[in-house]
């Protein structure tokens, strides 16, 4: 797939279409509306993860429209696309393909770290720039010029969360993880940190092939087994299979404050009884959402208060665009590319946080640094943040993650 990616970013860099142009072209070849596309999980394992990210482009496009637009034009959203399971790849395709009919410069999504390796070969091929707000997965750094991401890479959350586990004091540890690469990076970085500072990994290291599939509904065998090696402490690095681990856990009789989740699984858990994950703990890449922004978000989509997950990182991923294709004049694939490291900031600039801000900064022939909600830093020559934050989160007595700190990596 990398090697088929290079060769098509190759072939397609003399190519213009509606959703790809060229830097320094004429002022007649500019393309002066911006179309964006949305591919996130309106079905599938991730499903409980859309909320954030759906509101949050409302949001910004309410936001950057009611400001006078980009190139004076409202952006708009030209397709929905539905990236499903990463399991049945027939709902991913399909979306793809309408998604390039609709000729976007620019694609939101998708979430999961193999969907967007599965839609990334054709929107490349069709000259389309993918940001998502949620990939996690390591080796996607610098994968493709026409690919970024506002979010901390797993190696940085695994990390928080194996200091998490032994600023608790925590002497061993169970891991639960999913065999693909979100489970396996998160895994590996928190073995690695936990071991350095004298934390025994009883169940699911490296190696030990106890991993399960996406989409496993049914874990007596697994947490039977966990609970065997008598950990103080179990780790669950997946997505919705998360609700059907943690009533088994606490079925056998394991105290559930003692548990550690990830930003897959870090969401209100309504349907469990009230104080059932008390004291239980999870890390979110980016920053934590204050009430001003959620206030913000719910005004115009009311559902976002099932999961405020990765909203942050949707929100500025749409304004970074936008900015890019205000400053480089043109609402193309191309040009945004090559105009995005330089409006997060990546070469300096003043410092602006809305988008009405920094189109003043721009109209007056200035470099920016857009600071946004995520609390990343730059983007550097990866097309990832520079820095980022991680949220630590504790549920509260009705099982829902409330906000307790936030470290920065």
């Amino acid at each position: 797939m990398l090697a088929s990616a290079g060769l098509v970013l190759s072939g397609c860099s003399t190519t213009s279409t509606e959703g790809g142009g060229a830097e320094g072209g004429s002022d007649s070849d500019a393309v002066t509306e911006l179309k964006i596309a949305t591919l996130l999980p309106q079905t599938g394992a991730l499903e409980h993860l859309i909320y954030g990210p759906q509101g949050a482009v409302k949001l910004a496009m309410q936001n950057i429209n009611d400001a006078g637009g980009v190139l004076g034009n409202d952006v708009t959203v030209v397709a929905e696309g539905n990236e499903g399971d990463s399991n049945d790849p027939t709902v991913i395709a399909k979306s793809v393909d309408d998604i390039i009919g609709a000729e976007p410069a620019f694609v939101l999504g998708a979430m999961g770290t193999s969907n967007t390796n599965a839609a990334m070969p054709k929107l490349t091929e069709a000259g389309i720039l993918m940001g998502s707000p949620s990939n996690t997965g390591i080796a996607l750094a610098g994968i493709n010029p026409l690919y970024f991401r506002t979010i901390a890479s797993d190696t940085i959350q695994g990390k928080a969360l194996g200091n998490l586990v032994v600023k608790d004091g925590r002497t061993s540890i169970g891991i639960l993880a999913l065999n693909n690469d979100y489970g396996q990076g998160l895994r590996d970085n928190l073995q690695s940190t936990v071991e350095d500072a004298g934390v025994e990994v009883t169940y699911g290291a490296k190696g030990d092939g106890q991993e399960f599939p996406e989409g496993q509904t049914s874990f007596s065998s697994e947490v039977s087994a966990v609970l065997a090696t008598d950990p103080e402490a179990i780790a669950i690095l997946s997505y919705i299979e998360a609700q059907q681990i943690i009533p088994e856990l606490k079925a056998q009789g394991f105290d559930l404050s003692k548990l550690y989740l990830v930003d897959g699984n870090t969401t209100p858990y309504p349907d469990l009884d009230p104080g059932t994950l008390k004291g239980a703990q999870g890390t979110t890449p980016g920053r934590t959402v204050d009430d001003g922004f959620e206030a913000e978000l719910a005004e115009v989509f009311p559902d976002v208060s099932k999961s405020l997950n990765f909203a942050p990182e949707a929100y500025d991923a749409v304004m970074l665009v936008a900015l890019a294709a205000q400053r480089g004049g043109s609402a193309d694939s191309e040009t945004i590319r090559d105009n995005l490291l330089a409006v997060s900031g990546a070469d300096g600039g003043e410092k602006c946080s809305t988008f009405e801000d920094c189109l003043a900064l721009l109209e007056d022939d200035k470099d920016i640094q857009y600071t946004g909600r995520a609390g990343i830093g730059p983007l550097n020559e990866d097309n990832e943040p520079s820095t980022a934050l991680v949220g630590i989160y504790q549920f509260d007595g009705e099982n829902t993650p409330v906000p307790v700190d936030e470290i920065q990596g």
